[in-house]
């Protein structure tokens, strides 16, 4: 009998065959090596109320990958998933995209108490919601797709409709005349972005030989069952996440936090005009850190938050169980974690603007930041975190682990631990 995994793959080999979905294996985990577009669409899926965005040109099988990965792991037709996706648009609607108010109610007295009644979408309603061409929605529509990642509910005339168990998915375009930038909130409930390229040359001629009846391919694709789609979340959540890997992520938030000119330390407190890259390391007298390009903090303007870290966490074993692991590694953490982070901060142009990036590869770039964190944590901060660990448990007094970590420059060690063992002893 197949496993469900199993089931997946065979989904992602009939993928393949039928050329509805041709890409690079872009994305690698030691020997395990697949298409980047492809594996985190179902990585997705296996989640609970993420929001997955595939960002790339025009024609490059964004949205129809994600159809198609809908239709296969829910077994529904593909031209349902087609049917109940919202495009952006400036002019799109509220009640187009989520419902409208009953006009049977226009026609009658209502009584006492009597709630408005609304009907819902499809996509109100469904599990798997697909927003086409984020970026053409102005950002008062994108309101709507920041309130049901917070909230977990969609409102509309007093009413209230629970989405507490959906998965999201959006495309995105370059920058044109009629697109609008996302809304910094909004990105930071994004939790994970994948770039999408076009198809090489060979590519391009498989294209040209497959049949144009997509809607017939798909057909022929392998589908899991609803409860072996519904069994993926339980799937992932008994993937383990062993301690190494909790210290290296909670570490690597912090080096995107941490700054010594912010208030607190704390980068996300500053405002536009106080960035990094307006020149806050720099004024009257460069900062202690500034310059050193094995420290993070300084290199991007904006700070991560918790859902960051908790977005890590699930993606890194997400990605681990489709490799068919029950417990994650460092290599799967250093793998996902780019993917997580880049949309959500933006590089320091003193850095970036030089080779390698050229202020044009700002994955590889963040890439770049994300290995240096963790190889950190896992060398130079090994005697650190035994320091911390040991005064923080008890079995060296508060005032012995101050007086220790004081011997080391890391900022994690002089901004972060020092300061949380200082409070203790107050």
């Amino acid at each position: 009998m197949d496993t469900t995994l199993g089931k997946i793959y065979k989904i992602i080999n009939a993928l393949k065959e039928t050329k509805i979905h041709l890409g690079d294996d872009d994305f690698s985990v030691e020997n395990f090596k697949t298409n980047g577009q492809l594996i985190f669409t179902i990585a997705n899926s296996c989640l609970h109320n993420r929001m997955l965005l595939l960002y790339g040109g025009m024609g490059a099988n964004k949205t129809t990958l994600i159809n198609v990965i809908g239709s296969r792991l829910r077994n529904v037709p593909y031209s349902n998933m087609v049917s109940t996706m919202i495009a952006g648009h400036p002019e799109q609607t509220e009640e187009k995209m989520i419902g409208f108010i009953d006009p049977r109610q226009w026609m009658s007295k209502y009584e006492n108490g009597e709630g408005i009644k609304v009907i819902w979408t499809n996509w109100a309603k469904g599990r798997w919601k697909v927003i086409d061409e984020i970026n053409r929605f102005p950002p008062g529509k994108q309101n709507l797709f920041h309130d049901i990642l917070r909230a977990k509910q969609i409102s509309y005339s007093g009413q209230t409709l629970k989405t507490e168990d959906c998965r999201m998915f959006a495309t995105m375009n370059p920058e044109f005349k009629s697109t609008y930038p996302l809304d910094e909130a909004l990105l930071d409930r994004i939790s994970l972005c994948v770039p999408v390229y076009q198809p090489p040359f060979k590519y391009l001629l498989d294209l040209l030989s497959r049949p144009s009846d997509i809607e017939g391919l798909v057909e022929g694709v392998p589908t899991l069952s609803g409860e072996e789609f519904n069994s993926l979340p339980l799937m992932v959540d008994n993937v383990r996440f062993p301690p190494i890997l909790q210290v290296c992520t909670a570490s690597l938030i912090r080096d995107f936090v941490l700054l010594e000119r912010a208030p607190n330390h704390d980068k996300t407190q500053l405002t536009p005009s106080s960035k990094p890259s307006k020149g806050l390391c720099t004024r009257h007298t460069k900062s202690k850190y500034y310059g050193n390009l094995n420290i993070v903090s300084w290199q991007v303007d904006e700070g991560l938050s918790v859902r960051a870290l908790f977005d890590i966490r699930d993606f890194t074993k997400a990605i681990a169980f489709l490799r068919g692991s029950n417990e994650a590694t460092i290599a799967d953490l250093k793998a996902v974690a780019p993917y997580v982070i880049w949309h959500r901060v933006t590089p320091n142009e003193t850095v970036y603007n030089a080779p390698p990036y050229y202020g044009a590869d700002k994955l590889k770039f963040i890439s770049d930041l994300v290995e240096k964190s963790i190889n950190t944590t896992l060398t130079e901060r090994a005697e650190i975190n035994t320091i911390f660990a040991q005064a923080n448990d008890g079995m060296i007094s508060t005032v012995e682990g101050i007086r220790k970590l004081a011997n080391f420059e890391d900022p994690l060690c002089r901004l972060d631990m020092i300061k949380f063992l200082e409070n203790k002893t107050k």
